[in-house]
């Protein structure tokens, strides 16, 4: 299958939120083009390679697996061997990312490389304004294969007033899709048929609590990326801008709208009578949700659906008679079907400081692991990693590896993969199979197509316009006004519908208003974004 994205009157959008879509990484090969580096090549006479010492530099990321990285494994050992590099890095859960980062730039002490959401970000800008990132023009040109990572038109999205570039984006699929997984084996046991609604649903959740009150209802590590099959039942894109109902014409933030403050309370309600993972919005390591399902203590899942091969792996480990079923797209309260939530084509990225030592080795090596070094950033190592099947390269289930070589063993050393990997039906294929999972491949496949074709929910907003006040102190005005409210109104008794409504007005009289208006009007377009699915 293949996958074409039309966006009709509008640049494509800096998504800031993060989203992982590596079991969708296709088979590429190494561009033709690239230049010649002091990085070893793999396969070349060493005697021929220009002796340098490795390249040392620091990196900060976030994680979205377990933050149990440790260094000095043989995966990064393997790396830094074949890349003649060291690397530093420090890892951060995504879930305390952007404090943590805040606290580090107050430092002024910046890593080397440092992963961001990129200009669109007025800290960023302001950063990148007063000097402290390198500016990568040059380098962009030097190296295709890095400049080739994305459109030249979302280059230009990240240009300044003078058209200098200091941000390299990560690119990623644009079509989210967030199934709800389920035991298909307990449904059946317990006489549940799978819901088709909304108020269905919360049934069901209920009478799962009466079968085995041991048992979590259901789970998901927060209310976008976990259980975003719901936010779209309620009518509304979560983390975005969205259409006034009564006035199409103009867009509005996702967190004023009654749409997804009447999702949020619905949580809250699930969440305070125990059908809602205790640990929903708490627990700090963002893989806790998939863990409970893995091991028997959840019976329904929120999460991504290409972590299938893994979840199915884990759970026959915990019991070999266990089935899952994915439900398909609620109709919601006000009637309208849940379905795909569109993004950007990218998701953060980083920035190299502008006092790097010797950044012409960074990018050496940036350029390396898209080029030369594409097999070993793509699939690893040979039998710890991926295997071979039929000449094709096919990643081992992270339950089928050793500790060694687990995602969160691999995760912190990764930086920017390629658009033309982001989806590819076949390289899937190939891991259900590998998995003994190739009979449940077409079933999978149908159901994404069902939530991607039903009705989109899309952001409308177009991120390369940007609003005077927003850049001087929308980030502030959040955190200021919203902060508590979007954190903690699902786990927060204290946090109710009037509290919410009271931080809405102090938001938008502190500037809110004025910053709706603002987009508005610079925005002339804002029909909705074409997404067009090819088969």
């Amino acid at each position: 299958m293949r996958m074409r994205v039309r966006r009709s009157g509008r640049s494509i959008s800096l998504l800031l939120v993060v989203v992982m879509l590596a079991s969708f990484m296709a088979a590429c090969t190494s561009n033709s083009e690239n230049k010649k580096t002091n990085v070893p090549e793999e396969g070349a006479n060493k005697e021929e390679q220009v002796k340098q010492e490795p390249y040392k530099f620091s990196y900060l990321r976030p994680v979205w697996g377990a933050a149990t990285y440790t260094k000095g494994g043989p995966y990064e050992k393997e790396l830094f061997s074949k890349a003649n590099v060291q690397i530093d890095t420090q890892i951060i859960p995504i879930t305390e990312y952007d404090q943590k980062l805040n606290t580090i730039i107050a430092s002024g002490n910046l890593p080397d490389v440092l992963w961001a959401g990129g200009p669109a970000s007025k800290t960023y800008k302001d950063m990148q304004d007063q000097g402290a990132f390198l500016k990568i023009n040059d380098y962009l040109e030097k190296y295709p294969a890095i400049k080739s990572i994305v459109s030249d038109t979302t280059w230009d999205n990240f240009k300044d007033e003078k058209g200098d570039i200091y941000f390299i984006p990560q690119p990623i699929y644009p079509i989210a899709v967030q199934f709800l997984f389920y035991r298909k084996d307990l449904f059946d046991a317990w006489g549940i048929s799978e819901p088709s609604t909304i108020q269905e649903f919360e049934t069901v959740l209920k009478t799962i609590k009466e079968k085995d009150p041991k048992i979590i209802p259901l789970t998901g590590q927060d209310d976008f990326w976990g259980l975003g099959a719901l936010s779209t039942s309620f009518g509304f894109s979560h983390y975005a801008w969205n259409p006034l109902k009564s006035d199409p014409n103009t867009i509005v933030p996702y967190f004023i709208s009654e749409e997804n403050m009447n999702y949020q309370l619905w949580l809250k309600s699930l969440y305070q009578n125990g059908l809602l993972d205790s640990e929903f919005n708490i627990a700090k390591n963002w893989d806790h949700s998939k863990t409970k399902f893995m091991t028997g203590k959840a019976a329904i899942l929120g999460i991504n659906m290409g972590y299938y091969p893994e979840i199915i792996a884990g759970l026959k480990k915990t019991d070999p008679n266990a089935e899952i079923a994915f439900m398909k797209p609620l109709t919601g309260p006000n009637g309208e079907k849940g379905g795909g939530r569109p993004l950007g084509v990218n998701d953060r990225g980083f920035y190299v400081k502008a006092k790097i030592k010797d950044p012409d080795r960074f990018f050496e090596f940036l350029n390396w692991t898209l080029t030369d070094g594409t097999e070993f950033r793509r699939y690893g190592i040979e039998g710890k990693t991926f295997k071979k099947e039929n000449g094709k390269n096919v990643l081992i289930p992270d339950a089928e590896r050793e500790a060694d070589y687990i995602a969160a063993q691999i995760e912190p050393l990764q930086f920017v993969g390629l658009v033309a990997e982001t989806f590819d039906w076949e390289n899937l294929r190939i891991q259900f199979e590998s998995a003994g999972i190739g009979d449940q491949f077409d079933y999978v496949k149908s159901m994404f197509l069902e939530h991607a074709e039903n009705e989109m929910y899309p952001d409308y907003r177009n991120y390369s316009i940007f609003s005077p006040t927003e850049v001087e102190k929308g980030a502030q005005l959040q955190a200021d006004y919203l902060g508590s409210v979007l954190s903690g109104i699902v786990i927060n008794d204290k946090i109710t519908k009037e509290t919410w409504l009271d931080a809405i007005e102090k938001w938008k009289k502190a500037g809110g208003s004025k910053i709706i208006e603002e987009v508005n009007d610079l925005q002339k377009i804002k029909t909705k974004p074409q997404f067009d699915i090819i088969k």
